[in-house]
């Protein structure tokens, strides 16, 4: 029975032991691999594909941006349909429209024309 518990009692050290030390190596391949990196030339495949990962992360914040902002014109236009200033909140829409085209989102025509 003691030999078991020594036992367990090794094993629990050498399993937090164990942890420890990875957690260390894990931080220092991590900060080797990032300066391995850093030294890559511009145009290195990695570094590429990270880029266009960023560039299409910021195209879709705008094209969220100026979905809301459609979805808003939109709204504004089915509240004032009947009132002078509808046809303001169709240009609205428009513009919205372009803002989309021009940050590669396209939009089919059903979705911008209300449904009669």
């Amino acid at each position: 029975m003691r030999r078991l518990a020594l036992g367990a009692a090794f094993v629990g050290v050498a399993v937090l032991g164990a942890r420890l030390i990875m957690a260390r190596l894990h931080a220092r391949m991590l900060a080797a691999c990032t300066h391995l990196f850093e030294g890559m030339p511009e145009d290195f495949p990695p570094r590429r594909m990270l880029a266009g990962i960023e560039e299409i992360r910021e195209s879709t914040a705008r094209a969220l941006v100026l979905l809301e902002e459609r979805e808003q014109a939109v709204k504004g236009t089915e509240v004032r349909a009947g009132s002078s200033t509808g046809q303001a909140a169709a240009r609205d829409v428009s513009k919205a429209t372009e803002r989309l085209a021009s940050v590669g989102a396209g939009i089919s025509e059903h979705d911008v024309a209300p449904d009669a």
